[in-house]
């Protein structure tokens, strides 16, 4: 094989390896942010719980407060009561009493209701807490693991690069320019040309560049796309299998050659 190709063909492997430790490299960072972001959506549902508990209590100290500012009307009420004048004095004491008790009864239905909340509240903040704790462990399980990752990736792009300059070091300045342009154009510059085409752009070449090809001694471009190609063997398609000969059918005789069997005398 051509030095330059043989060269190339692994400078290729090495580079998308080295892009391939890169963007996960790169997209570590994204995924421990994602983690977060989830441990945050936790933390928030915790603060939210603690947030109603709280809430639940400062309404049910209003509303005992409450009691207790009606309790007094009711018992300033009933004191003015015994020195009023007139029916109508004391019929509108009563019904201020009335109204406060009332609104006493409303106070005691509400702090009823806020209690049974509470307890769903409670035991939501418990649920919530225990989610975020689990949370926890499994964030800084995956960030261990993304920090070890990481520095198993850079270890072998250290290695990699060092390839890679070994490897460009040897091919020739021509073949080299137009690895690198084709790299930046396309993506891929290497391309194996198979069933006399090529792989990446599924152009067929011509007969004489197919043979040419085949014997990996050039660098030959793809007269389409401008990817280097080469040619593996080992994906050659295997011969197709002998044919069977076919087995000749015995002749039958003819009518002519058939003995007719005498008749038996009656």
């Amino acid at each position: 094989m051509n030095p330059d190709l043989e060269r190339l063909i692994e400078l290729e492997r090495v580079d998308r390896e080295i892009a391939r430790l890169n963007d996960e490299i790169a997209a570590l960072p994204r995924r421990v942010s994602a983690i977060e972001e989830k441990l945050a959506d936790d933390k928030a549902a915790v603060e939210h719980a603690r947030t109603a508990i709280k809430n639940n209590e400062a309404g049910r100290r209003k509303q005992e407060a409450d009691i207790q500012t009606f309790q007094q009307q009711i018992i300033k009420y009933r004191g003015q009561s015994s020195s009023v004048k007139t029916n109508d004095e004391y019929r509108a004491l009563m019904h201020e009493v009335e109204f406060a008790e009332k609104q006493i009864s409303g106070c005691e239905d509400k702090i009823l209701e806020l209690m049974i909340a509470l307890e769903n509240e409670e035991k939501s903040l418990k649920t919530a807490e225990a989610q975020m704790k689990l949370e926890v462990i499994e964030v800084e399980k995956e960030k261990a693991e993304a920090r070890t990752r990481t520095a198993e990736d850079q270890k072998l792009l250290v290695g990699l690069n060092a390839r890679r300059e070994q490897l460009r070091s040897g091919v020739g300045d021509s073949a080299l320019a137009h690895y690198d342009r084709v790299l930046r154009q396309r993506k891929t510059a290497m391309a194996e040309a198979r069933d006399q085409k090529c792989t990446a752009c599924f152009v067929m070449v011509r007969p004489q560049t197919w043979e040419d090809i085949r014997t990996n001694e050039q660098i030959i471009t793809c007269s389409t796309c401008g990817r280097i190609l080469f040619y593996d063997p080992a994906n050659e398609p295997p011969p197709p299998p002998p044919e069977t000969p076919k087995k000749k059918a015995k002749a039958q005789p003819s009518p002519a050659e058939v003995e007719t069997e005498p008749t038996p005398a009656q």
